[in-house]
């Protein structure tokens, strides 16, 4: 483990990958290889041998920590997991950059050089890999789902005025303050809205966000873990958190 205060603490939600993770761990290992590292997979109760593939990974690579778990709910849980991984990172290591990156494939583990250098160019505290910026490209992805994306951050983009073009896309990247400042609030939401509250959080205590553009490729292997109920309660939290962001509600003061 390393306790290099300029490396990248990164964390990779899992639940039934195993299709993909062993790519996305050694592309990951090959993107990072300037960096010092550590990758903490939380793994929410798979059982198709995600594990295993992720435990044999660890024993040639220390820099690869699994967090075990059940989840305690349907439909996508990725708030709960990226929230422990974020505690066990936060508390493990010195880093000073951390990201959020999935296990499906999706986001291209080759983007990261690019995200760490725009958090940093831009001495910003977040930087978003958007599909929305120019130079950005969407790939794969049905129409249905592009449409739904679309609305959403219409809505978000004139809700909480802060000239965002990507609100959904949880390839982040995020200094220690910005990762931090996560840990004084509860989680509300677990599914898709948990990204969402993390960008209020940060907009409301006055976190630089800057976005670059990223290749989203759709999935090739297994199933999403977002369910219809996720996109029901999503629209509805989406509005809820955009009235407690312009009502203040996620300012953190110290002496709360």
């Amino acid at each position: 483990m390393s306790d290099d205060s300029s490396g990248i603490a990164i964390c990779i939600p899992t639940l039934n990958e195993a299709a993909s993770i062993g790519s996305v761990l050694e592309r990951t290992a090959a993107a990072l290889t300037p960096f010092e590292y550590d990758i903490c997979i939380v793994d929410d109760g798979s059982r198709d041998g995600t594990r295993e593939i992720v435990k044999k990974a660890a024993v040639t690579d220390r820099r690869i920590h699994l967090l075990e778990g059940e989840r305690s709910g349907v439909g996508c849980m990725r708030g709960q997991a990226s929230r422990r991984g974020l505690e066990w990172l936060l508390h493990n290591t010195q880093h000073s950059v951390f990201v959020d990156l999935d296990a499906d494939g999706s986001q291209r583990p080759e983007e990261l050089p690019a995200g760490i250098a725009a958090l940093q160019r831009s001495v910003a505290d977040v930087a978003i890999a958007s599909k929305y910026v120019a130079g950005a490209e969407v790939a794969g992805r049905p129409l249905i789902r592009r449409l739904a994306s679309r609305s959403y951050n219409t809505f978000l983009r004139a809700a909480m005025r802060a000239g965002i073009l990507d609100y959904s896309n949880s390839y982040r990247f995020y200094s220690r303050r910005a990762a931090e400042l996560l840990l004084h609030f509860p989680i509300r939401y677990n599914g898709p809205v948990h990204l969402l509250e993390m960008m209020a959080i940060w907009l409301s205590n006055g976190m630089r966000v800057v976005e670059f553009p990223t290749l989203y490729d759709q999935r090739g292997e297994g199933a999403s873990k977002v369910i219809f109920r996720d996109f029901l309660t999503g629209a509805a939290g989406a509005v809820d958190v955009a009235l407690r962001y312009n009502a203040g509600y996620y300012r953190y003061s110290r002496s709360d």
